[in-house]
């Protein structure tokens, strides 16, 4: 008795650890970023200036508030996807998913997310929710890089080097292939019981196979329902890159401004990158495209840095209180 005791102990102890470690290196890394790297001291610099400007507050504020907006659709996707294994509240979902961006901000690619998520799971299979929790990114990825690529679409006979050798009809061949390409993909997600047939055929998975199945668990409404909110979230998100670019007084129409911000987005979706959290990457990307259009670089790097702020270091910043909760060890279920 005296021994599991002194092994919960230890346990627990190492478990407070390992949360007080995420949270002391997720604020370093959020002061690393606003504080100490120099281009972005520099343009917190130059936002100062912008203070004694007639900047639009209306504007500004109407972006911070759809922070909670951006991130509780996820978290209703995150409950729907998961309720197949534990039921959560709303409450419980916005509490993970915000711990999720605490440890994603400092790990590559946001792979911490996930850990952030599942581990406030007090039943479900950890593999299980894992699986489910990625089919609620990849969905998220599958509409920005569909949004990306019909950007793309306009943007490369609009400002892009095309080769002699392509008329207009290989180029309407070649949306056409990418079109198709994207109907497929979405075909097989709101119909994952392919994939999940798929996994289950291959051999060389071993005992892991089974682990295909999770992918057939829910409805084709669920998925659509999914989906849907996917789209509306990055919706939310590409508005406020807008009004943050008009804070900060870049003039770029609504529509040349969205072809832009729906690129830059699948571009640092798709760059391998140690921390695509990374303010340097991400505001390099959104001033080379935006670039194009508006010649204010302080205006743009201030917009980026700005959304930065709203949408992951202010939401990692409160999931700081929320990694606590986190259930490190704990009997796993099948």
């Amino acid at each position: 008795m005296n021994k599991d005791n002194n092994r919960k102990k230890i346990l627990k102890l190492i478990a407070l650890l390992i949360k007080v470690t995420i949270v002391v290196v997720a604020f370093w890394f959020i002061y690393k970023q606003i504080f100490i790297k120099e281009e972005n001291v520099n343009i917190r610099h130059g936002l100062l200036d912008f203070i004694n400007l007639p900047v639009d507050y209306r504007l500004l504020i109407i972006a911070i508030l759809l922070m909670p907006l951006n991130w509780g659709i996820e978290a209703l996707k995150w409950k729907i996807l998961i309720q197949q294994l534990e039921k959560v509240s709303f409450l419980k979902s916005m509490k993970a998913v915000f711990s999720g961006v605490t440890v994603s901000v400092f790990t590559p690619n946001r792979i911490g997310e996930y850990g952030g998520r599942v581990f406030h799971l007090i039943n479900a299979n950890i593999i299980k929710a894992t699986l489910l929790t990625v089919v609620g990114s990849f969905g998220q990825l599958l509409v920005t890089i569909t949004a990306g690529l019909t950007g793309l679409a306009f943007f490369i006979p609009a400002y892009g080097t095309i080769p002699d050798y392509f008329g207009k009809g290989q180029f309407v061949i070649i949306y056409a292939i990418g079109a198709t390409l994207l109907i497929f993909i979405n075909y097989l997600f709101l119909n994952n019981a392919i994939l999940s047939s798929l996994i289950s055929r291959m051999k060389f998975l071993g005992k892991y196979r089974g682990y295909g199945k999770i992918f057939n668990l829910h409805q084709k409404k669920d998925l659509q329902n999914v989906l849907f909110m996917s789209y509306v979230r990055y919706t939310v998100f590409a508005l406020q890159f807008f009004l943050l670019l008009r804070v900060f007084d870049v003039s770029i129409s609504f529509f040349p401004a969205l072809m832009m911000i729906s690129i830059s987005y699948l571009v640092m979706t798709v760059i391998p990158t140690i921390a695509i959290t990374d303010f340097g990457v991400r505001g390099s990307v959104s001033l080379y495209f935006m670039g194009l259009l508006s010649n204010n670089e302080p205006g743009i790097l201030s917009a980026s840095f700005v959304l930065w702020l709203i949408n992951l270091a202010l939401p990692a910043f409160i999931g700081t209180f929320f990694v606590f909760n986190l259930n490190f060890f704990r009997q796993d279920k099948e």
